[in-house]
């Protein structure tokens, strides 16, 4: 007759050796240090060789325990993987969503996914910090980060998904923009005071492929796209800003477009998560809601520069949203 495996006791092992101690273990395992200590002895029993070696003050592993220990371990691994992946496909959409993000883009595009989600999952919480720059999901205890590049995304180890693509512009107010050269130059911008994002030194440009490299002379550096807006309708310089969060002040008048035949590098905005397979049921929620909300405001058929991928884990080609309001 098949002798049954105590599948448990061969878990205690495992843990024992993870955590460094019986006591620690049995903590984990949340029961008496002589249920743990009565495990491993069945298991050593069971399979007939000393898997630890133990003293009052130390343990160590023996050969027989370090060669069970290399095989098993990664078994009880992948199990626990597959009830987390279980548990969260069906749990509940819960507990406190956790989102890093930059001020324009949380109060523009992410404000009314927020209310809408929250008003579909009253078990749901959500806590939003504001951020800038690039933000480790894992490190920073989030459950997602945006973050807003002009360039490559740095290799984070994070699974990144990029859910917007902005066109970016140069505006000044009338009279400034009357001042101006009728022919002018990317290059003519080195002498003239810029509203810029800190750490700006340089802006490219790019025309019939292309690429101009431009110094520029910072005269006020923000994150705060509201504050350089401002600066631009006080005529206090030429700002880079995204041309749907200037929009309106064009229609009024209030700004004009400088180097329109020139195309800036466009920003993308990418949602960081911790990790691809075991996403909680509340994350995957509001990445649903997100893409309901692209799918709502993709450009119109045939757009090529600005067609979406379809689905979010394709983090591909992202797009402008028609009605967004985002930072440049």
């Amino acid at each position: 007759m098949n002798e049954t495996i105590q599948w448990n006791d061969w878990e205690a092992f495992c843990c024992v050796v993870e955590q460094g101690t019986f006591t620690a273990a049995a903590e984990q395992l949340d029961c008496p240090k002589s249920r743990v200590s009565a495990a491993v002895a069945r298991l050593e029993t069971a399979i007939g060789a000393k898997l630890l070696e133990r003293t009052t003050r130390r343990m160590r592993l023996t050969d027989a325990g370090k060669a069970v220990y290399r095989d098993v371990a990664p078994l009880f691994a992948r199990l626990r993987e597959i009830r987390q992946e279980t548990l969260a496909r069906e749990e509940r959409v819960q507990g406190v969503l956790r989102i890093a993000t930059p001020y324009e883009f949380g109060a523009q595009q992410l404000g009314g996914v927020i209310c809408r989600t929250l008003a579909a999952h009253p078990a749901l919480d959500v806590a939003v910090e504001i951020t800038q720059g690039m933000v480790d999901p894992i490190r920073d205890g989030f459950d997602m980060a945006f973050v807003i590049v002009d360039a490559d995304l740095p290799d984070s180890g994070t699974v990144a998904r990029r859910i917007y693509h902005v066109e970016r512009g140069l505006f000044a107010a009338p009279a400034l923009a009357a001042s101006l050269t009728a022919q002018l130059r990317p290059e003519d911008l080195a002498n003239m005071p810029t509203l810029t994002t800190p750490g700006d030194t340089v802006w490219e440009f790019t025309r019939d492929g292309q690429t101009v490299s431009v110094p520029i002379r910072p005269r006020m550096q923000t994150h705060n796209a509201e504050l350089r807006l401002q600066g631009a309708l006080a005529g206090l310089g030429i700002a880079r800003l995204s041309v749907t969060y200037c929009e309106a002040e064009i229609a009024q008048g209030r700004l004009v477009r400088v180097l329109p035949d020139y195309p800036l590098p466009p920003l993308r905005v990418f949602a960081l998560l911790p990790d691809r397979r075991l996403q909680p049921r509340k994350v995957r929620a509001f990445m649903e809601a997100i893409e309901s909300m692209m799918v709502s405001e993709l450009p119109p058929e045939g757009d090529a520069e600005t067609a979406r991928e379809p689905g979010l884990d394709a983090a591909a080609d992202g797009l402008a949203p028609g009605e967004a309001r985002t930072a440049g």
